[in-house]
């Protein structure tokens, strides 16, 4: 190669990596910040500033629906908005029944960001004891309701502060997670059996810390079908962590990935986790507005902002994908992402090509910080149940048509 050379920020090299280059992404396996260099001919510096700006983050880096890694058969993932297109006028083939949940006569439901349904069809929820926290409160946080929509039990007092992502494995196992602390209490991962009974405990109660071993504020919780576990890990943006932790089945530390920005990469508030049938993480980076994907050792495969800003993922038998946005509102500050309405974006988890979109019914989004679905579940029937923060409720769509 000939002509004068010059040196890239980080973000630039990395897309002219992809653009060019396109070798394997190296990510961070034990939190350390990764270091992107390299020396570059002025045409190939061109060349990646194109692709930088206009294939993975657009002119106001907010993203673009752009897909990386050797498994990517194209730049641009079908189904991702492009200019003059308008990402909220998929069709919506659902209904709500918002009172299927029948609760215990004396409670009320509070703020909810986690709902799954069981093998048997049974609805499992954690409530945070009717308000936004369960600090001091007398209440237990898990409930479940059998297929109907009928209350059963309730378990969980005194152990929860902010209960916040909730996730049942294949066993029928409860797995809840807690995003905030207090001395001896919170930033852990819980695993019960159906009953209540407590079969694992991760972290270390009221230590808030991102190590091997503890949490800072985990999210979500996910796990696979050989019985590996991943955590999201870092609730609060603009405040470290921001990251993935994988553990074996017994839930000790295999390695983790992750540092908080907004390349490629990159993470800012995972808010939630789901696997899909070949093992592939999807995170939803809420705080970049996308959706990243990748395989089981942290190695990004795809970036996808067709989705909307993401609170809730899940992915059903058939790699159907259902996203949650109970965020994105005009003004600027926090949730800003103009042009997208709330609501549950349902799509392909393999082509990434949006098919259906539920809207949020708050009347006035942009006048809240949250409204809408958060965390989200589809039992085998194919009905969508969504958690909801703002409007502190579980509502459940059936599908119409």
């Amino acid at each position: 190669m000939s002509g004068p050379r010059r040196h890239l920020p980080r973000g630039l090299a990395l897309a002219l990596a992809v653009a060019v280059a396109a070798p394997a992404l190296v990510l961070g396996q034990a939190g350390g910040r990764t270091v992107w260099s390299g020396v570059y001919t002025e045409a190939q510096a061109a060349r990646g500033a194109d692709a930088y700006a206009s294939r993975c983050h657009g002119a106001q880096l907010q993203g673009v629906g752009a897909a990386l890694g050797p498994t990517a058969a194209r730049a641009e993932t079908p189904g991702s908005p492009v200019a003059g297109t308008d990402p909220n006028v998929w069709p919506n083939p659902y209904a709500p029944d918002p009172g299927f949940l029948k609760l215990p006569a004396a409670r009320t439901m509070g703020s909810t960001s986690g709902v799954a349904v069981d093998s048997r069809g049974h609805i499992w929820v954690a409530d945070r004891c009717g308000a936004n926290s369960c600090a001091d409160s007398p209440l237990d946080p898990i409930l479940e309701f059998d297929a109907h929509g009928t209350f059963l039990k309730a378990f969980g007092h005194g152990l929860f502060v902010f209960p916040h992502g909730l996730y049942v494995d294949a066993q029928d196992h409860v797995w809840v997670t807690d995003a905030q602390s207090r001395p001896g209490q919170g930033a852990q991962v819980i695993k019960f059996d159906r009953d209540g009974r407590v079969l694992l405990t991760l972290g270390k109660a009221g230590v808030s810390v991102a190590g091997p071993d503890t949490f800072a504020e985990p999210n979500a919780v996910a796990v696979a079908q050989d019985g590996t576990i991943y955590v999201a890990d870092g609730h609060t943006e603009h405040r470290d962590p921001a990251r993935i932790v994988k553990l074996d089945p017994q839930g000790r530390f295999i390695l983790q990935w992750g540092v908080r920005g907004s390349v490629p990469g990159e993470l800012e508030v995972p808010h939630a986790l789901a696997l899909d049938r070949r093992g592939r993480v999807f995170v939803a980076d809420r705080w970049n507005n996308r959706v990243q994907i990748f395989d089981p050792g942290g190695k990004l495969l795809a970036v996808w902002s067709q989705f909307g800003r993401p609170s809730g993922l899940y992915i059903d038998r058939t790699d159907t994908l259902y996203v949650t946005d109970s965020e994105s509102r005009r003004p600027e500050g926090y949730g800003h992402h103009p042009g997208w309405k709330r609501g549950v974006r349902i799509g392909d988890a393999r082509t990434g090509q949006v098919r259906a979109f539920i809207p949020d019914d708050d009347p006035d989004p942009d006048s809240n910080a949250t409204s809408g679905g958060e965390g989200i579940w589809v039992s085998g029937d194919g009905a969508v149940y969504v958690a909801e923060v703002g409007q502190k409720a579980v509502i459940r769509y059936v599908r119409t048509k």
